[in-house]
């Protein structure tokens, strides 16, 4: 399951979490994880479209979870940058995962 006891100190665990298919490219990379409050942030391309989503991983299943399977909540190509902008990340890795919501890079150069 994907809820309190899944392991978020691999990222490989939370990359691997790919629903709904038919719409998740990706994830391919953990933008940020907060393993207190036990919620992450991913970079991936959702309907072929550069994005963010996040998810929260606590109780039994997380959240959001669909049809029985853990999926991502996307985040609005509007909300992207206030939502890097909190985030304490590395300049260099900002700007790769801004160049990656333009469309400038691929989800594989981030």
């Amino acid at each position: 399951m994907a809820g309190q006891t899944f392991d978020l100190t691999n990222d490989t665990n939370i990359l691997n979490l790919r629903s709904p298919k038919i719409s998740v490219g990706g994830p391919y990379v953990v933008i940020f994880k907060n393993l207190e409050e036990r919620w992450a942030i991913v970079a991936m391309d959702w309907d072929q479209e550069p994005r963010l989503a996040i998810r929260w991983f606590w109780g039994n299943g997380g959240n959001p979870f669909s049809s029985g399977n853990p999926t991502w909540l996307v985040i609005p190509s509007s909300l992207a940058n206030s939502v890097l902008n909190g985030l304490p990340l590395d300049f260099k890795f900002y700007s790769k995962i801004v160049d990656f919501l333009a469309g400038k890079i691929n989800g594989a150069e981030i």
